[in-house]
């Protein structure tokens, strides 16, 4: 499997209109190999792409190569640990501006696309099931539905 260098696709830096938040969420040395490998978009439905470099995970919108997210890790005994995030606050280029929703959506994006986990949940406080479905599939695309790009087959069911 090819890993995801920053070379590998378009991409717009993180802005200056930003904010930076704490994160901490611990991962196996078996789970950072398959976070270290990133994710390369393969078709249209595929809504990220996102690398690895110098101990941070950088997350770009496939489509316009925006970096939403851009997190850091520090290594410990054991694995590895997420300690902050640069989050992207440009009107222009993303409209969130919960810390806490963009903290959830970064783990959902690990767990989903690098981690592949079944039971990964979109993070959708207080929607409807249509609406948090369309919500999931102009996040994640195909992904949503348990097609991972650059997943391998046996990863994929």
């Amino acid at each position: 499997m090819k890993i995801a260098r920053s070379s590998d696709w378009k991409t717009i830096a993180l802005p200056s209109k930003r904010t930076t938040i704490p994160l901490s969420r611990s991962f196996s040395e078996k789970e950072m190999e398959m976070i270290r490998r990133g994710l390369i978009p393969e078709e249209m439905e595929d809504k990220w792409f996102i690398y690895w470099q110098d101990n941070t995970l950088f997350f770009h919108r496939s489509w316009t190569g925006f970096c939403l997210f851009v997190v850091r890790f520090v290594p410990k005994e054991d694995g590895w640990e997420t300690v902050e995030a640069d989050l992207n606050r440009d009107p222009g280029q993303y409209r969130e501006t919960s810390g806490e929703k963009d903290a959830d959506l970064i783990f959902f994006l690990i767990d989903l696309l690098l981690l592949h986990k079944p039971d990964a949940t979109f993070p959708c406080r207080g929607k409807d099931a249509m609406e948090h479905a369309l919500m999931g599939w102009s996040m994640v695309g195909r992904a949503i539905g348990g097609h991972h790009p650059n997943g391998d087959e046996e990863e994929r069911q």
